[in-house]
């Protein structure tokens, strides 16, 4: 696991550890925040779902939540046997693997937008201080 990733791990689970998301996100410094953004940006982009894989990922996850169903009732029907066991592994996993990547894309949606709204805050607050401090030193050169 690389340090973005790492780094994308630790915001998820301090979120999931009843800390704030936005009281993480204020305490990171803007280059985190920038480099957090751009390579979560970056998975985003990579694992961009097109229409025909989407497709063929649910045709595939329905497949497997048959054989799952499939192993189920063989087991009462028949008994119990090594191929109704591989049918309830295999479809096990395939729905879990599912589950698991949808809610990383889920998370991974939710994180880039607090990411990219801390960043425009920053960057407001920023643009805001500098102006304010512009019309000071204007008053102050007048006066």
């Amino acid at each position: 696991m690389d340090l973005k990733a790492q780094k994308d791990a630790d915001l998820i689970s301090a979120q999931l550890a009843n800390q704030s998301l936005s009281d993480r996100l204020t305490a990171m410094k803007e280059a985190d925040l920038i480099s957090l953004r751009d390579s979560i940006d970056e998975w985003c982009v990579e694992h961009q779902e097109s229409k025909w894989g989407h497709r063929f990922w649910i045709i595939v996850v329905m497949l497997g939540v048959f054989a799952f169903i499939q192993g189920v009732t063989d087991i009462f029907v028949s008994g119990v046997s090594l191929l109704n066991i591989f049918l309830i592994v295999l479809g096990s996993i395939t729905s879990f693997s599912w589950y698991v990547g949808e809610k990383r894309r889920r998370k991974n949606k939710i994180l880039l937008a607090a990411l990219n709204g801390e960043i425009a805050v920053r960057d407001y607050k920023g643009n805001f201080s500098k102006k304010s401090s512009k019309k000071s030193s204007k008053k102050s050169n007048a006066a």
